[in-house]
């Protein structure tokens, strides 16, 4: 948006708080937002003061709180502390503005998928808690995709989807027990990932899409955003590294077999959503994401049918052996 009317939204968003949270003494300035929020990072002029997020979300201010109660009692691993929750009147109707404590320095540790397994199933066990209060309205659902044109060829994303389709939801439908729905992150893409303050570990931001889920369901959408390389119109796996991702959270948390399975399942589907994405935000990089990872199912599901992604534990080895893969990808 043009600086003024940023500067302008801004302003009208912090005298919304100002009865709770003073923002006196701080700088501010824009940083990228997802694609339904704006976000400022406040640098204060005190060493004594936190570094600060002002979001803007169009998610009602009451769930905002809600999140914050659930997120602000976690510990063991890095989330963000909300400060102050209030509406805002913008051009586009009311927002809700957050202030809440800036954590992680920079982009995650890429090259520790392991580490990052572990302080997820953290994360997890945290959110679980007998207190976290009730988040059953906010059940996992999928949007329907956009439905191809008649006169074009089909799209490997879609192909994809509907590949998996008789075979997924009613299965993941009947292990809906065995998969221990809970409150969950529910957007656990890189760009949600940061790197813990503390010089190590991981930290994890803009929860405003919690949900009571299968926990697997962060692990699936980290795999379908971030675990697939694009080299031209082709998709590579990085199968060593999920192996890693898995084994790093069972270390902490124990995942179930039918969780495994279901794994798969959320990471195909989860792809025609990064589809729906790029036709609804005009992103043709998600477009091109989409299809060439559908493109690579639709030739995994005739070379590994039983176990595609390579995660699930083999009966017959050795526990030390269990889990490791070749380092080259797939």
């Amino acid at each position: 948006m043009p600086a003024d009317d940023s500067d302008q939204l801004l302003s009208d968003a912090l005298a919304c708080v100002s009865g709770t949270w003073l923002a006196e003494g701080y700088r501010f300035e824009p940083v990228a937002g997802g694609t339904m929020a704006a976000v400022w990072r406040g640098i204060p002029s005190s060493a004594q003061s936190p570094d600060v997020a002002v979001r803007l979300t169009p998610k009602p201010a009451g769930l905002i709180s809600r999140i914050a109660e659930l997120v602000d009692a976690v510990t063991g691993v890095e989330c963000p502390r909300t400060l102050a929750v209030a509406t805002v009147e913008t051009g586009t109707g009311p927002r809700t503005v957050q202030v809440c404590t800036w954590i992680g320095k920079g982009g995650a540790d890429r090259s520790n998928p392991y580490g990052l397994g572990q302080d997820l199933a953290q994360l997890h066990a945290a959110l679980a808690r007998p207190d976290a209060g009730d988040f059953t309205d906010r059940r996992l659902t999928f949007e329907r995709g956009p439905v191809p044109s008649p006169d074009q060829e089909l799209p490997h994303w879609y192909v994809a989807r509907h590949l998996w389709r008789d075979r997924i939801l009613p299965r993941l439908a009947q292990d809906l027990a065995s998969l221990r729905p809970q409150p969950i992150h529910g957007d656990l893409h890189w760009d949600n990932v940061v790197a813990g303050s503390g010089g190590g570990g991981f930290g994890f931001i803009d929860f405003d899409k919690v949900m009571h889920a299968p926990p697997v369901f962060d692990l699936a959408k980290l795999l379908a955003t971030g675990f697939f390389v694009l080299q031209g119109d082709r998709a590579r796996y990085q199968q060593a590294r999920a192996t890693d991702l898995l084994a790093g959270y069972r270390s902490i948390r124990p995942l179930e077999e039918a969780e495994v399975a279901a794994i798969e399942g959320f990471v195909v589907i989860l792809n025609g959503e990064i589809a729906r994405l790029g036709y609804a935000y005009d992103v043709p990089a998600y477009r091109d994401q989409a299809n060439a990872v559908g493109a690579w199912w639709t030739n995994r599901r005739r070379q590994r049918p039983q176990d595609p992604l390579g995660l699930r534990e083999r009966k017959d080895a050795p526990a030390a052996q269990q889990l490791r893969l070749p380092d080259n990808d797939s």
